[in-house]
């Protein structure tokens, strides 16, 4: 986390088991600030302000309410953030008070995208979280946030499957769910604004593998949902623990042709279901299993759509939907899906490619990394995007970190983008490297035309904490500073 954490003296609050397995499962938690009721209350009255003066403040939210830094690095947030996201975790420079207003509509069922696009393949495993923080006592009838519980994983719309949550409570109560859960604002019944404000976090590093004590064996939560991921729950859990997959970990008997028929159906349920199945199988050695998994990724020859979509409604989910189940069967299965993976990321279809270079990230081996080097300058956007991003997740080496740098030149935002992030992941580890070469590029990616390019930098920079860096970034942040006590009513 950032230097000025240091300055907490609490230590964190870690989630118990029960409630880990139950984020694992329904993609979400709900959780209450230890803060004093004046405290909310104070937020609340600010936001009652700024609502009337400021008008839509975005991104600014932190310095025009810097009360709300308390929210963020107290235990029960810093304690279930740690739980899934490490000891290493960024807070994001995206920032929202939503408001809902007394009968106001109510939205479809979206998933938000990282930025804008929808360009990239989302995460089974939480890289990414967002915390939702209600100031004011919140009630079913004022509008709160709607969550299809278990949904994180689909890119199906489900409704019928998910159970519908109405996530509210009292003043203080912070709503903690999977960055790709299905969720939505519901109507407001009642004649009063309802307040809810949004932070993101992204987590840094991978999980350490373990060693010594082994943390507790998965199980099914009490609170879950009604139909069955266990393979796909069971496997998050381990990631997070650190836990290599191994062959004893699921079935090893199965039917090819059901299992093959499965994976390439309309039920994405069944789909994941079976990637899981033959990703066990194929740990255990069953090559047949390793061939349906990688044949399934070439199974669209069709172009990647650039088209600029700034939410997810569920309407696109067929055209990759084979091959985004097979690549997270095949980094479940881990270093022995390297081989189909490189002749897929070298010779597959823009699709194929695309999920071969996210499911290479997800396994996060300098093999991998040496692999996705080879193909950095696909032709392809997408997979390029998809490319850069995975990098971040291998071990920072000189080869690595000198191709990122030159990314934050590249013309495409969403390039630098993940450039910028994967620089900020090497960063927070220990084994970083290039660390001049890395300040003057950041350096100069702080004067970034797209907003989180530049933050991402500034907190690369941050974490560098050497001479030059700190030289860089100081300067930046301080003609940069927003002052807390200006508004329309006050100017002065």
């Amino acid at each position: 986390m950032n230097a000025h954490s240091k300055e907490i003296e609490a230590l964190p609050l870690a989630l118990s088991n029960e409630q880990l397995r139950q984020f694992v499962t329904t993609g979400y938690l709900l959780l209450r600030s230890e803060l004093p009721a004046e405290f909310h209350q104070q937020i609340f009255n600010k936001l009652e302000q700024l609502q009337g003066g400021s008008g839509h403040f975005g991104n600014n939210l932190m310095p025009l309410v810097p009360q709300l830094h308390q929210l963020i690095e107290e235990p029960v947030v810093r304690g279930a953030l740690t739980s899934i996201l490490g000891d290493e975790y960024s807070f994001h420079a995206h920032r929202a008070l939503h408001t809902n207003p007394p009968g106001s509509t109510e939205q479809a069922w979206h998933k938000d995208s990282y930025w804008g696009y929808t360009r990239r393949v989302r995460n089974h495993r939480p890289w990414w979280a967002m915390l939702m923080y209600y100031p004011q006592n919140t009630k079913s009838a004022m509008g709160p946030t709607g969550l299809l519980a278990g949904s994180q994983y689909f890119h199906q719309l489900l409704p019928k499957q998910c159970k519908e949550v109405a996530a509210f409570g009292e003043a203080g109560t912070l709503l903690l769910i999977h960055y790709d859960l299905w969720h939505r604002k519901m109507l407001n019944n009642s004649k009063l604004d309802r307040y809810m404000i949004k932070f993101q976090f992204t987590r840094l590093l991978p999980p350490k593998k373990v060693t010594g004590v082994r943390p507790a064996d998965w199980r099914r939560p009490r609170n879950r949902p009604d139909f069955d991921l266990n393979p796909i729950w069971k496997s998050t859990w381990d990631w997070l623990h650190g836990i290599e997959p191994t062959s004893g970990s699921g079935p090893t008997e199965f039917s090819a042709t059901e299992l093959e028929q499965a994976l390439l159906g309309e039920n994405e349920i069944i789909s994941l279901n079976a990637a899981f199945k033959l990703s066990h199988s194929a740990q255990a050695g069953n090559g047949d299993a390793l061939k349906i998994l990688a044949s399934a990724m070439n199974t669209n020859n069709a172009d990647n759509d650039n088209t600029k979509r700034y939410s997810d409604n569920g309407a696109r989910w067929r055209i990759d939907a084979a091959a985004r189940s097979a690549a997270h069967g095949l980094a479940n299965l881990g270093e022995p899906a390297l081989p189909a993976l490189r002749l897929l990321y070298k010779n597959g279809s823009p699709i194929a490619r695309k999920h071969a270079a996210f499911a290479l990230g997800e396994i996060g081996t300098l093999a991998t990394q040496n692999t996705l080097l080879d193909g950095l300058n696909d032709p392809d956007i997408h997979v390029m995007i998809s490319a850069v991003e995975a990098l971040g997740l291998t071990p920072p080496t000189i080869k690595a970190t000198k191709a990122l740098i030159e990314c934050l030149q590249h013309s495409e935002s969403e390039v630098r983008f993940d450039a910028a992030l994967s620089l900020l992941r090497f960063t927070a580890n220990p084994a970083c490297v290039l660390k001049g070469q890395m300040t003057a590029a950041l350096s100069a990616s702080l004067r970034d035309s797209n907003r989180y390019v530049s933050a991402y930098a500034a907190e690369a920079l941050e974490r560098l904490a050497t001479k030059e860096a700190l030289a860089a970034l100081i300067p930046f942040l301080t003609k940069a500073r927003w002052c807390a006590h200006t508004d329309n009513a006050r100017p002065f």
